[in-house]
């Protein structure tokens, strides 16, 4: 009877632990959320540019080493994002305000006078339809639009203070980096053992692989662009060339700047030319990205293809940009996982 009871005691007291442990955690979760995206990004960051801190932590103090590698990667990454952001957003308003103020039949009409098909096209509008290209009927919409882009770009400073919290975490990790990964290590050796090693090394090796997928993917976009741009005739080939490559960083970037130029090409009476550019870029300097980012990935890791493209579109979709990394690198982690699982398997049969 007494052992019973000690069973039900101890299954009560097990119980109470465990439910214990998930409100406690629930709590850090709730408490934390609003900042993960800072810590991973930190986390990030300062892994990929932990070799540029070498120099830094060999000869200074370790508070001035983290404050000087900190200054370096806000002017690596952080401060371009952030001038490109609310570049972006200044310059998408004043286009759309500008234009909200003009008539668009008459910018047509000036801008493609010589192309006598596109005023053919232009008769055979229904009479509905041309109400909407009247003055004044497309100011209204125009302006709108630009009161969301003016909405987007006062988003600007809720990304500004994101940054500022990577900056801010990366800061710590600069510092405390070494002392908190071998904390990482023993807590992930105490809970999956020996094999904890090789995860870690798998999300360290796919990080650094989608690093350099992503300056890869970079360079060719600008390379593209730029032969874009060349073969067009837009002036300056080679600035907006070195635009898209900066632009590539962001989500969506790219189509940013190659779009507008295919725009200003059409408007300009350009036509063959602004088509040519806008197929260009959507066949092929944007899709190039899913092509070069998972072949580097999977020839670094040597996972398959597929499964690499599958983890990037599905964590960016999944994550938004942090899925850039948490996609590969989870699906990493499972076929770690899975040839691990196999292995006792096939030494059997051998």
């Amino acid at each position: 009877m007494r052992l019973a009871d000690l069973t039900v005691r101890d299954l009560r007291l097990a119980l109470g632990q465990l439910l214990a442990a998930i409100v406690f955690f629930a709590l850090v979760w709730k408490i934390l959320a609003p900042f993960l995206p800072a810590i991973v990004w930190a986390a990030i960051l300062v892994y990929a540019t932990w070799p540029l801190s070498a120099p830094l932590r060999r000869h200074w103090p370790p508070l001035l080493a983290a404050c000087g590698a900190t200054f370096m990667l806000a002017l690596i990454f952080i401060l371009p994002v952030l001038f490109l952001s609310m570049t972006l957003g200044t310059e998408l308003h004043h286009v759309l305000t500008e234009l909200s103020q003009q008539d668009a039949h008459t910018l047509v009409s000036t801008q493609w006078s010589d192309n006598g098909w596109i005023q053919d096209l232009l008769q055979q509008i229904p009479p509905s339809w041309k109400a909407q290209f009247q003055p004044g009927a497309l100011s209204p919409d125009l302006s709108a639009w630009a009161g969301r882009i003016g909405m987007l770009a006062g988003g600007i400073g809720r990304i500004a203070a994101l940054l500022v919290l990577v900056l801010i975490t990366a800061f710590f990790f600069y510092r405390y980096g070494l002392e908190l990964l071998d904390q990482l290590r023993r807590m992930v050796h105490q809970v999956l053992g020996q094999r904890g090693d090789n995860y870690l090394q798998t999300v360290a090796i796919t990080i650094r692989a989608v690093i350099y997928g992503i300056l890869a993917t970079a360079l060719a976009q600008g390379v593209l662009a730029g032969l874009g741009y060349w073969a067009t005739g837009l002036p300056a080939p080679v600035l907006l060339a070195v635009v898209t490559l900066l632009f590539s960083f962001l989500p969506f970037g790219t189509p940013l700047v190659w779009g507008a130029a295919s725009i200003w090409l059409l408007v300009h009476g350009q036509i063959a030319a602004g088509v040519g550019l806008a197929l260009w870029g959507a066949l092929v300097v944007s899709w190039i990205d899913n092509l070069i980012r998972p072949l580097v990935i999977s020839s670094a890791v040597h996972i398959p293809f597929l499964l690499v493209l599958f983890g990037v579109l599905g964590g960016i979709l999944t994550f938004g940009l942090l899925g850039l990394f948490l996609g590969p690198v989870i699906l990493a982690i499972l076929l770690a996982i899975w040839r691990e699982w196999l292995q006792p398997v096939q030494s059997a049969e051998i």
